[in-house]
């Protein structure tokens, strides 16, 4: 096929863009828990907040345009949410979200491989194994109106517009009264922010030129590149596959620039522990249909209920964790 190559090259082109991006910025959903919780910091969950304001008006805007019809994630309640708090502890113990992971080893850290080799024998465990079964029936139970994925729109039955105005004055409003950042070698948390956005949006846009739209995700592909060497499952390399593999490679060219690329070995006592982490984000992405940029960012800046109810359990999970093993006893 003549789109071919121009197909993949725009999936490595959009992983190699995020891997940068999140990489200069700092972007990572346990980041942004872990120092709002521990240290009241909500600097990078106000990148996270705009990265998602910033996607859902490009995906509007791009669905107005007619240049991409972008399918609705249907709102699974109980895996959404079950999947979402376990996905939000698996990411505490791994010390990374899915993204980060990703990008994480393309600055050296081996660590992250760890977890991702945890993350697809998950993954894959939820999605074709033993685990299968028990996503099926957690997945059973689906909330429509009118027969389809409900989003905020529909639900509230007014213009998406209106609900992207609501939010981005309601998040203007939190953004406005951060602190001044000290100076670092980071990006700015609004650069970040914006950056990540468009590229969600753009991502839509990308996967959609050879076949259907999928977007930036990070879950089910995850799996993908484990069996698909092993097994010759999926039976060809697909779009979303190749933009994993671009990660990485962005990531390290930002970190080499930067100064801060060096390979780091995890301390041999936190092997266990983070391998477990990946474990149980690889197959709980798959019970809650998303990881925290494929539910939370991609299909989030959708207006899809059942994805942003999947990101507040994510979040919910992450900090009922940090509680158990932090706060508890203090």
């Amino acid at each position: 096929m003549d789109i071919e190559w121009p197909f993949y090259l725009s999936a490595l082109a959009a992983g190699g863009l995020w891997g940068y991006v999140s990489q200069r910025g700092g972007f990572c959903l346990v980041r942004a828990v872990s120092n709002m919780v521990l240290m009241g910091d909500a600097t990078i969950l106000r990148a996270y907040g705009l990265a998602l304001l910033v996607a859902m008006i490009g995906v509007q805007a791009l669905q107005a345009g007619g240049l991409v019809e972008i399918p609705i994630r249907p709102f699974h309640w109980l895996s959404n949410v079950t999947g979402g708090l376990i996905f939000g502890a698996g990411m505490m113990l791994g010390g990374g979200c899915s993204g980060s992971t990703w990008y994480r080893t393309g600055e050296g850290a081996v660590g992250a491989w760890i977890i991702l080799l945890g993350f697809a024998l998950g993954a894959t465990a939820a999605r074709l194994g033993s685990l299968a079964p028990v996503r099926a029936s957690l997945q059973a139970p689906a909330i429509t109106i009118g027969g389809a994925p409900p989003t905020l729109a529909t639900m509230l039955s007014v213009s998406p517009w209106l609900v992207i105005l609501v939010l981005a004055i309601a998040g203007a409003i939190w953004m406005a009264r951060a602190p001044g950042e000290p100076q670092h070698r980071k990006w700015s948390w609004p650069a970040t922010g914006v950056a990540a956005g468009l590229l969600i949006a753009a991502g839509w846009w990308a996967s959609s030129l050879g076949g259907p739209p999928v977007g930036l995700t990070f879950a089910v592909n995850t799996g993908e590149l484990l069996t698909y060497p092993l097994v010759g499952f999926p039976n060809r390399v697909n779009w979303s596959m190749v933009m994993l593999i671009g990660v990485p490679v962005g990531a390290f060219i930002a970190a080499w620039g930067s100064g801060e690329f060096s390979w780091k070995l995890p301390p041999s006592s936190s092997l266990v522990k983070i391998f477990s982490g990946g474990l149980l984000m690889g197959a709980s992405a798959i019970v809650a249909e998303g990881c925290n940029v494929t539910q939370g960012l991609t299909n989030g800046a959708t207006l899809a209920v059942g994805s942003l109810v999947t990101l507040l359990s994510m979040l919910a999970g992450g900090w009922l964790t940090l509680w158990t093993l932090y706060l508890r006893k203090e």
